[in-house]
């Protein structure tokens, strides 16, 4: 998945990187190669650590994520959870629509010996 990490007014550091990679693996895990990239952007108000997550899926699909927290880890946490919450949804949707296969009819042999379909009496 290519993820581009963007920093408002600020410097995106390599444990930033990092942490941000971590927290969406799960994210890759569920939806597979159907995640075409993510874009995030990491800035802070007021003393408050804020990011954003925008994932883009296969079929013009995009996952919002936008969480605060007074840590990194929390708020990227909370961005990622709600994207994530998103991904199993429409995961769902996709395997509702697929196609289940039907299950091959059964073969009931004839029960009697005299082949016309009743049993036997003896």
């Amino acid at each position: 998945m290519e993820c581009t990490v963007t920093g408002k007014k600020m410097e995106v550091t390599s444990e930033l990187r990092e942490l941000i990679h971590r927290r969406l693996l799960p994210l890759e895990r569920v939806l597979g190669d159907a995640i075409v990239s993510a874009d995030v952007v990491l800035g802070s108000e007021h003393q408050l650590c804020v990011s954003e997550i925008v994932v883009h899926a296969r079929g013009d699909h995009r996952l919002h994520g936008q969480a605060e927290g007074q840590t990194w880890p929390t708020a990227v946490g909370g961005a990622v959870d709600k994207v994530m919450r998103q991904a199993q949804e429409l995961k769902g949707k996709w395997q509702g629509r697929r196609r289940e296969a039907e299950p091959p009819a059964t073969f009931l042999p004839d029960i009697g010996a005299g082949g016309d379909g009743e049993p036997s009496t003896g």
